[in-house]
């Protein structure tokens, strides 16, 4: 999916939180995080060693509770006690972790960048999300500990060959899908033959334009599960076809030819807890896979299907 350069806001309550977690001490939430949250001192429910429990259970969809503190409260020191505290799980559950860590987040439309213009946005941080960038930071942080650093992470996970740059960077998510090690197009291992595909020539739309301004451009077989399959998803799951976690991009036919594959992404847990940045409600939601085919879903023709690695 294309990104576009943004501005955002940073949330001091959040940071309290982290620092008062980190430090062993408890808070309370006075309300759920939906982008902003009351938070007040107190005798609490929420601790470390609350954390600890869930994460004990090893199930990245608990991290969801926005009565935890979220990712963007946590301290460069609180997301490294953080990594170390899953680095047993496999590589799609650190992912999605990092991912259900996020519900709450505020939406902001392109919140990353080099650093340096055209795009003078930092390179990784966690105050606002969009569709791909919940992607691009819940898996950098999974390599986290490979990579030596945050940043490193990141460089693989955003653009060609590591290296930082508006040019070098992976503007259309399957070229991603393609370049990154730590993700894989599966859509032709799960669907088969009832895929449909299009070849695409990305970033040149049918008027000879680009949709970004470099000197880029590749034709790209795009496959997608059509839109009348999804609520297969959740059985495919129980099936074995499907992983835990796994990325749905999707598709509209009218943007295939016009040079764009993609025109949102997102993440699916265990076939029916639907995860992603949404425009609509201006935050990271989380919803049933069934209500999202049956409401904002039916604006799609199809769904790419990538998994972490």
């Amino acid at each position: 999916m294309t990104q576009f350069r943004t501005r955002h806001s940073v949330s001091r309550v959040l940071l309290l939180v982290a620092l008062l977690v980190v430090r062993g001490e408890s808070v309370t939430m006075s309300a759920p995080i939906h982008g902003a949250a009351l938070v007040t001192a107190s005798p609490s429910s929420i601790s470390p060693t609350r954390l600890e429990r869930l994460l004990d259970r090893k199930d990245p969809a608990a991290l969801a509770d926005s009565s935890l503190p979220r990712l963007a409260a946590l301290d460069a020191a609180g997301r490294a006690w953080l990594a170390e505290r899953l680095a047993s799980w496999d590589v799609g559950s650190r992912v999605a972790a990092y991912a259900f860590l996020q519900v709450g987040t505020p939406y902001q439309l392109g919140p990353l960048g080099e650093e340096s213009p055209p795009d003078t946005d930092p390179v990784i941080e966690f105050k606002t999300s969009d569709c791909t960038v919940l992607n691009l930071v819940s898996t950098a942080l999974a390599h986290v500990r490979e990579t030596g650093s945050e940043r490193g992470a990141m460089a693989i996970t955003n653009y060609h060959r590591g290296v930082i740059g508006y040019g070098t960077r992976f503007h259309f998510t399957t070229d991603r899908l393609d370049s990154c090690p730590y993700f894989r197009d599966i859509t032709r291992a799960v669907a088969g033959q009832a895929c449909r595909h299009r070849l695409v020539t990305l970033n040149r739309r049918a008027d000879g334009s680009r949709w970004i301004a470099i000197e880029w451009s590749r034709n790209r077989e795009v496959f997608y599960v059509p839109r009348e399959l999804g609520p297969r998803f959740a059985s495919w799951y129980d099936e074995g076809r499907l992983p835990a976690a796994v990325g749905v991009a999707f598709v509209q036919t009218s943007k295939l030819a016009d040079g764009l594959d993609v025109v949102h992404e997102s993440m699916l847990w265990k076939g029916r807890t639907f995860l992603h940045a949404s425009s609509r409600t201006g935050r990271v939601v989380t919803m049933p896979w069934a209500s999202f085919l049956a409401g904002p879903g039916r604006s799609y023709d199809g769904f790419v299907l990538f998994e972490y690695r």
